[in-house]
């Protein structure tokens, strides 16, 4: 048997300063907060497995996007040894994001003295990727974004 799964709800990242991770997103991409919860309750302690945990968390919306970006702030948060850690460490590794202009999204980030990490590439093979456009960057949490850049439209 399979759990039957309806859909991916949100991608959580911690942060130690909630605000400015929520700043940057909203200011960079455009990002709506759209949720900012207290949570304070044993049952939420109990929940993510860490006794007499508190947090802060905003929900993101991306736009364009469905799933939510869910950023949490904990009273006693972790360092974990992977901090900043390149994109070919195993683990959840980044996120990616749909744009239209890569090379206005590259001079955006170069303005804003955003740590751009690779690219902007165009894949040449294998072909069926042929033509997508990309980079990575790094938020001021050092998570890593990618941007990618679907292929333009054939023209007839």
């Amino acid at each position: 048997m399979t759990i039957k799964v309806h859909g991916l709800l949100h991608v959580a990242m911690v942060t130690e300063d909630i605000d400015r991770l929520t700043a940057f997103y909203t200011g960079l991409l455009g990002a709506e907060e759209t949720k900012r919860l207290e949570l304070t309750s044993h049952r939420f302690a109990e929940g993510v497995g860490v006794p007499g945990a508190r947090a802060t968390t905003v929900h993101l919306r991306i736009p364009g996007a469905q799933t939510v970006l869910e950023l949490t702030e904990y009273e006693r948060s972790v360092r974990p040894d992977t901090a900043s850690a390149p994109s070919n460490a195993t683990g959840l590794r980044h996120l990616a994001l749909a744009v239209s202009d890569i090379a206005a999204a590259t001079a955006e980030l170069r303005d804003r003295r955003v740590e751009i990490v690779g690219g902007p590439v165009e894949v040449d093979a294998p072909a069926e990727a042929r033509g997508v456009r990309f980079l990575y960057f790094r938020d001021p949490d050092g998570n890593l974004v990618e941007l990618i850049q679907p292929p333009a439209a054939p023209t007839a």
